[in-house]
């Protein structure tokens, strides 16, 4: 028998799937997967060719479309540029939706910091901050206007998205302990502080790796600060004095070797 001709019981599709016969019936009714015909008792069924179709909206549903996008864009056999374009659409909201949940997570760790320093966070400082983070992502940054020099090295450095996110995550999470910290009313020389400080530099030395046109194209970044995405550039405004403060006695404090290193 031809493999392509196979048809397929509603119950047989739904075990072939993993999908069950309600949530089948439901597609058929709102017309996402309407069954290929009926047998001559009356029962749905359909063909290798559904099942595909119903292996795609399994597959975006994962990636999580709607069921109402998953019909508009994908069951009327788009092409694989279309393909690509829903793709890449979907990956910048998933991007977005895991910034939200890193946010949550550095909103965590900042009280924390705070608490573990003895001092209450700034509820409201804090609450405005979380605000801002969930307003912005890594995203904005494809606005910026980089240089020529600056992409190249950001290329050499940042060989996929995720080493940028990473980079991106562990600066906002540093970011916000250094608001909390700082409204709460801890020093710069309290033991909190330098441990930031501490974290501070490691995430530069890591990102420069010590060379020196890694180290000015982000000394230039940092002061084009005018054309950052906003809610980057008023988060690093509110925690800038804070932070230069602490990494400053940081320094100070370090053994001559180690600063030789």
């Amino acid at each position: 028998m031809d493999e392509t001709n196979k048809t397929y019981l509603i119950g047989e599709l739904a075990a072939a799937t993993g999908v069950t016969v309600r949530t089948l019936q439901h597609y058929d009714n709102i017309g996402l997967l309407p069954t290929h015909g009926r047998t001559e008792g009356g029962r749905r069924y359909y063909t290798e060719e559904d099942m595909l179709c119903l292996e795609q909206i399994i597959f975006y549903k994962y990636l999580g479309l709607s069921l109402q996008e998953i019909r508009d864009k994908v069951v009327n056999r788009p092409k694989l540029s279309q393909i690509e374009r829903i793709l890449q659409d979907q990956e910048v909201v998933l991007y977005k939706k895991i910034e939200e949940a890193h946010a949550s997570i550095a909103a965590i760790e900042a009280c924390r910091t705070a608490i573990s320093a003895g001092k209450y966070p700034s509820w409201q400082l804090l609450t405005a901050s979380i605000r801002t983070l969930m307003n912005c992502n890594l995203m904005d940054w494809s606005q910026y206007s980089f240089s020529d020099t600056q992409k190249e090295i950001l290329c050499k450095h940042f060989t996929n998205e995720q080493d940028a996110f990473d980079l991106y995550h562990t600066w906002r999470v540093l970011a916000l302990k250094a608001v909390t910290l700082s409204k709460s009313g801890a020093a710069p020389h309290d033991s909190a502080a330098q441990d930031l400080a501490e974290a501070w530099c490691k995430m530069v030395a890591e990102v420069t790796e010590g060379d020196t046109e890694q180290i000015v194209a982000f000394a230039q970044l940092q002061g084009d600060r005018s054309s950052w995405p906003e809610g980057d550039r008023d988060l690093m405004e509110t925690f800038q004095s804070f932070i230069d403060q602490s990494v400053k006695h940081y320094l100070a404090s370090r053994p001559k070797e180690s600063k030789d290193e």
